[in-house]
């Protein structure tokens, strides 16, 4: 269940963005394969529309990714998949000071289609399964 946030600048072209996305997917579903249910949004930001260090328009938008992710994963997995995705997003933008977050969630604080995650016992077991 990785939800990714990929804030970039405008500019790469479709394949490129294609290429990216695939390995963005496969980093994060083999740290996370239950469910195979991984979203990744690109979100493109025009020069005139991006601050850093209290200066609009100065630079293109340095890359920031954001993956909320499903507590349980150990630390060295984390480590190979901010790896992978740091090489594929320097593929595809090619700029410097690429930053990730990651913010993990108890089963208790995740809702799809209205329910708790936890209460759901067999996605309970399914999930400690996948991720030991």
């Amino acid at each position: 269940m990785p939800i990714g946030y990929l804030d970039v600048p405008t500019g790469v072209d479709l394949g490129r963005k294609r290429e990216l996305v695939k390995a963005m997917y496969q980093a994060l579903h083999e740290a996370w394969p239950f469910p195979d249910d991984v979203r990744i949004f690109v979100r493109e930001w025009p020069v005139d529309s991006v601050s850093q260090n209290g200066l609009l328009g100065s630079e293109p938008a340095r890359p920031v990714f954001t993956m909320h992710v499903p507590q349980g994963v150990n630390t060295d997995t984390k480590r190979k998949v901010l790896e992978k995705i740091n090489a594929a997003v320097a593929r595809a933008y090619q700029l410097p000071d690429f930053m990730i977050f990651i913010a993990e969630y108890p089963l208790d604080l995740v809702a799809h289609e209205g329910g708790l995650l936890a209460d759901n016992q067999q996605r309970v077991e399914d999930q400690g399964e996948a991720y030991s």
